[in-house]
């Protein structure tokens, strides 16, 4: 999705992102991370508006995500090294409040630019 994205698109990373609940809501922040594309993420913050489960396919569509399987493909998602059992708990609650809070979408997309038209 990173490398379709149109240049006048800032990206917060291609790699692993930061997510914080604020007073205003969730907001995503850029990451010095690099991925496939070799860059570092911006520094900066976006408010999220809906996460979206990436597949690839042959045709572009959104579609809804129930809160199963949206808290579970948040989980498989989220770096936690933490042994103790009070942490990973917090972890656990944090992310079934995202699913509660953020609408969750599968996007199937084409590895086509015209994607992003739907996303913006």
């Amino acid at each position: 999705m990173a490398r379709l994205a149109p240049p006048d698109v800032t990206l917060l990373t291609d790699e692993i992102s930061y997510v914080s609940r604020e007073e205003d809501g969730y907001h995503a922040y850029g990451t010095p991370f690099a991925g496939d594309l070799g860059r570092l993420g911006e520094n900066t913050r976006a408010p999220l508006a809906a996460l979206y489960l990436l597949t690839k396919g042959t045709e572009n569509k959104i579609e809804p995500v129930g809160a199963a399987e949206a808290s579970r493909a948040l989980l498989e998602n989220i770096l936690c090294f933490a042994h103790d059992s009070e942490v990973v708990r917090s972890v656990f609650a944090a992310a079934c409040d995202f699913v509660c809070r953020v609408p969750i979408r599968r996007l199937t997309f084409a590895p086509d630019a015209r994607v992003w038209e739907m996303i913006a």
